[in-house]
């Protein structure tokens, strides 16, 4: 026998111990206590069923998940579940209620659950905290953040990517996701690494909230309800949803926190937002304060004050005030106080010491060097010293967006808060006017970005603008999305201006559905295959244990 077929023979018999060791365990009932049995006896490739009903849990349950597990509740294949497993949060403790540590290999699923806000106090790690690495699907779910408690119902830590689908979220004032999901170095919990890593658009390493009804609300707070808020590296893509008055993201931006960094990148498409304006317009469609972003193909019309928001947090104290270096990333630039900061680009090659330009992780700056260590001794690894990472240039893009903001508000649609630090046709590529319809019209390769055919793309082009050819590609599998902006199978590439009158292919949207909607995750699965089912339930002198599997979703 060859080496190669030893090898295939090797894989062979593992998958088919593996599928043979997995199992189904029933949890007994949907109460805390029941719950943390069943999931302490599930080993690599298991599914974990939680029974119909409603718990009211009073105590947390936290589980280091093996390889491959399903955790499932009793919910249907309809989106959001139906309700017919329902977790209440009534625990005293700041602990998150669900606390799960991914295993790096594999998939961990949740589908099927309804978590409600209950009279449980603040979880500032999150109602349901999930800290990877690994690769996470979290389907058919019903969140409902109702209570302040809640405010983070499900925060991702550490190099979680994957996607949440199919799941009904209602939340009221400033709930939301929360993401803190760049990956890590060792020893560094401040998204360092993920910053001194490729952007990578159009790829696996996100997180994908895609295929959901949002529900949000909107009042005198300053942004209202967003459907996520991203801290240390995050990396989120909102694709295809339907969402009622709600921002589709916010940026906690470098300088929110002593070490942290603020979101890496994101991309938000194919949304449809509509709003009763039954109180005040949400601020804005989309908070930009941090790295880059590709924003396209949304509607949203009558339900924002502003747009696009652009704005550097270390500008001034207006929102967190700066700690002078070392102990702190300082003001960027001195138009603030005086005194600058190295971390800046502008500041520490002396182009452009007012505004700092470029600074540290400011909307439109992407991969630089990996930055180590903590205050007072933090350092760019590579100069040994206090100094600017040479972040890429990665501007901001945006085309093909409806919709306008609410007159009356004061508001705009590029509302620049940045102090003059994020400049149009530089940091940023604004929209043409309208689709393609010929190469010089409305977009005529000098500025902004433009969308229609290939044919009808600009012979010629100026550095940095971008065009997205919507008859290229074969990234849409699907001939129609169920929720958000109706693409019925449509693709596209972006192409970005490289050189002058040189166009390169810039960006592929990622898979439409996820893959995990689809391999080895499927959307309504069948319990495992295998010649045992564990149970909770004591055992019986005939059944030893083997129980009549869950109904599929």
């Amino acid at each position: 026998m060859n080496a190669l077929a030893r090898d295939l023979l090797v894989v062979f018999l593992l998958t088919a111990y593996a599928t043979a060791k997995a199992a189904t365990i029933s949890a007994t009932s949907c109460e805390a206590s029941d719950v943390r049995t069943a999931l302490n006896r599930a080993q690599a490739g298991d599914t974990v069923v939680i029974p119909a009903g409603t718990a009211n849990w009073t105590q947390e349950v936290s589980w280091n998940a093996p390889a491959n597990v399903t955790l499932k509740g009793a919910g249907t294949s309809d989106t959001g579940g139906g309700d017919r497993t329902v977790i209440i949060d009534n625990s005293a403790s700041g602990q998150p209620l669900l606390n799960f540590n991914v295993n790096s290999a594999g998939v961990f699923r949740t589908t099927g659950i309804t978590v409600r806000s209950g009279s449980g106090s603040i979880k500032d790690g999150g109602t349901i905290k999930i800290v990877g690495p690994g690769n996470v699907r979290i389907d058919h779910c019903h969140l409902v953040a109702t209570s302040s408690a809640n405010y983070k119902i499900v925060a991702f830590y550490a190099g979680v990517f994957g996607v949440m689908d199919h799941c009904i979220l209602d939340f009221t004032g400033t709930k939301a996701l929360y993401f803190y999901n760049g990956r890590q170095g060792a020893g560094d919990w401040m998204g360092n690494l993920e910053w001194s890593l490729p952007t990578a658009f159009g790829s696996a390493d996100y997180f994908y909230i895609e295929d959901n009804i949002i529900n949000g609300t909107a009042d005198i707070a300053a942004y209202s309800t967003r459907i996520f808020d991203g801290f240390t590296a995050a990396k989120v893509v909102v694709r295809f949803n339907d969402v009622s008055q709600a921002v589709l993201g916010e940026t906690h931006a470098t300088g929110h926190a002593p070490d942290d960094r603020g979101l890496r990148s994101q991309e938000i498409y194919g949304n449809r937002v509509t709003s009763s304006l039954a109180h005040d317009p949400n601020f804005c469609a989309l908070d930009m304060g941090n790295g880059t972003t590709l924003v396209w193909g949304n509607s949203w019309d009558k339900v924002y004050k502003n747009i696009y928001l652009f704005k550097v947090t270390r500008k001034n104290n207006d929102t967190y005030p700066q700690v002078a270096t070392p102990e702190g990333w300082g003001y960027a630039g001195t138009a603030y106080n005086g005194k600058g900061s190295n971390w800046d680009g502008g500041t520490a090659l002396g182009t452009d010491t007012t505004k700092g330009y470029p600074c540290l992780d400011q909307p439109g700056r992407g991969q630089g060097d990996l930055l180590s260590g903590g205050f007072p001794s933090k350092v760019n690894s590579t100069t040994k010293t206090i100094s600017w990472p040479n972040q890429a240039l990665e501007p901001i893009y945006i085309w093909n967006n409806t919709g306008g903001i609410v007159s009356g508000w004061g508001g705009s649609t590029n509302s620049d808060q940045s102090g003059g630090r994020v400049v149009a046709n530089r940091d940023y590529y604004p929209s043409a006017s309208g689709v393609q319809t010929s190469p010089t019209s409305p977009f005529d390769g000098t500025s902004g970005t433009g969308w229609g055919t290939l044919a009808n793309r600009p012979t010629t082009c100026t550095l940095g603008v971008a065009y997205f050819a919507t008859d290229q590609g074969s990234w849409n599998t699907s001939t129609s999305n169920p929720y958000g902006v109706q693409q019925n199978g449509a693709d596209g590439v972006l192409y970005k201006c490289t050189a002058p009158n040189t166009w390169t292919p810039y960006y592929t949207p990622y898979t439409y559905p996820h893959p995990l909607q689809r391999d080895g995750a499927s959307s309504q699965p069948s319990s495992p295959t295998g010649p045992r089912v564990r149970s909770n339930k004591p055992l019986t002198p005939r059944g030893k244990g083997i129980y009549r599997r869950s109904p599929p979703l």
